[in-house]
């Protein structure tokens, strides 16, 4: 098997430096007294997993004084107090508020440092949390930006119920946690994210600077393999890829049903812009882009350019795609450059109809294209986007397929509204149906992932 490095790449794309993750470790665990303990307490460790909806803090490890014994671990015992940003919808002026709400421990156990569950004497305790689509984000939303930040302030308060102790190792009781209640999110424990590479950037000949992240398969001598690009939602721009991989749940890419379907394997590249994909003027503006180029056109073709040197992959399978704002980016860039990809799949695709000419659908007529989106999206009217595009593809007979929804709901069955029936999810957030591999053409039965493995020029 043969192993990119990752220096090697960042040098070739002219990558600036690279800030690396922070950590944060104290003595070992078998310690009974740690001398320097920081005035706050011990930094707890949160556990992040990424859902349908985005983000959830599903889990946090302590750092006791002492050792304790496993089994005087009970969930009954503890008690979780979240504070956290907000922004205040109730203003609806910009500001922002710190909101507080209790989190349900569901279980609690002994565990190593590295949050793995044991029945050895230990300081570290995890606690596990009930989470939903309501409860538990790391992320704070400002409609008036239109982007996802983490939480700051973000607080675990955690603490014993007066009735209950631990046992440590000498047979003290330990009714004292000592743990700081500030969560640092740069030293957050996030599985998802354990093979994808975080810290990409490059800047391209037009000055623009792009973050990135990307995911390396197995790769075998003399093999290339498909590069699938996804481009993220409005909500996940900024300078810290892990917003654009969390927010929209990217992690399946590199999941093996995935991989699987693409062959085995296949390199994985999320661009993420600082601003908006759909700027497309020097003064920033895109929010009214009538169906015009973005300004990040150049740069963006020059880090999938740079990337495609890199890496041994196979230049007839570069596959992108993209929801909302990436959506509109993915038809951005086939526009601009129809024979450079193999397929494409705009999801909840922003790309305004009434910009786009005869000649560039013309020029997109052979090229596959899935479209999906679901009828009930306020935030991008299919009426505006999706529907005259797909049926002016379809008038000349260009290779379209669609997965059309009337809604977004839950479909794993662990959620549901007041009413009972499955959650409702905002009608625009129809890429969770994609990365749960559930758009399907009804014609033939074929999944989208499938039919991206397939696709080659």
């Amino acid at each position: 098997m043969k192993k990119i490095s990752r220096r090697r790449f960042m040098q070739a794309a002219g990558a600036a430096a690279v800030v690396g993750m922070a950590s944060t470790t104290g003595l070992s665990a078998g310690a009974c007294l740690d001398l320097f303990k920081p005035d706050a307490g011990y930094p707890q460790k949160a556990v992040i997993h990424s859902f349908d909806w985005g983000p959830a803090v599903t889990a946090t490890i302590l750092k006791l004084d002492d050792s304790i014994q496993a089994d005087s671990v009970r969930a009954e015992d503890f008690s979780v107090i979240e504070n956290k940003e907000a922004f205040d919808w109730a203003a609806m002026s910009g500001a922002h508020t710190v909101v507080s709400a209790p989190r349900q421990v569901t279980d609690a156990y002994a565990c190593t440092s590295g949050g793995s569950r044991t029945t050895l004497p230990t300081r570290y305790i995890r606690l596990e949390m009930r989470y939903d689509p309501n409860t538990g984000s790391p992320f704070c939303y400002d409609l008036f930006t239109g982007k996802n930040t983490w939480c700051s302030p973000y607080e675990l308060e955690v603490s014993l119920s007066a009735q209950a102790a631990l046992t440590s190792i000498w047979g003290k009781k330990v009714t004292a946690l000592g743990a700081d209640p500030a969560i640092d999110f740069e030293d957050a424990l996030i599985p998802e994210l354990a093979d994808f590479h975080l810290t990409g950037k490059m800047t391209g000949s037009d000055g623009r600077t792009l973050d990135f992240a990307y995911y390396t398969p197995i790769l075998f001598p003399g093999r290339q393999v498909p590069l699938v690009i996804w481009l993220h939602g409005a909500g996940e721009g900024g300078e810290d890829p892990r917003l654009a991989l969390l927010g929209n749940k990217v992690a399946p890419l590199a999941g093996k049903e995935f991989q699987d379907a693409m062959g085995g394997s296949a390199f994985v590249l999320v661009p993420q812009t600082p601003g908006f994909w759909l700027e497309y003027n020097e003064e920033g503006d895109w929010q009214d882009n009538p169906g015009t180029e973005s300004v990040y056109t150049n740069t963006l073709t020059e880090l999938i350019n740079a990337f495609a040197r890199e890496f041994p992959i196979d230049a007839n399978r570069v596959l992108i795609g993209g929801c909302s704002n990436g959506g509109y980016m993915t038809m951005n860039m086939v526009l601009r450059y129809p024979n450079s990809f193999a397929a494409a799949f705009p999801i909840c695709e922003a790309y305004k109809d009434s910009g786009i000419t005869e000649e560039q659908l013309a020029s997109i007529k052979d090229l596959p294209l899935w479209f999906v989106y679901a009828k009930n999206d306020t935030v991008v009217n299919p009426e505006e986007y999706e529907i005259p595009t797909i049926e002016r593809l379809q008038a000349i007979g260009a290779n379209v397929r669609t997965s059309v929804f009337d809604d977004v709901h839950d479909t794993s069955g662990l959620y549901f509204g007041e009413d009972g029936l499955p959650y409702q999810y905002q009608g625009h957030w129809s890429w969770i149906y994609f990365f749960n591999n559930e758009c399907v053409d009804a014609a033939t039965g074929e999944s989208l992932w499938d039919w991206l493995g397939r696709q080659s020029k």
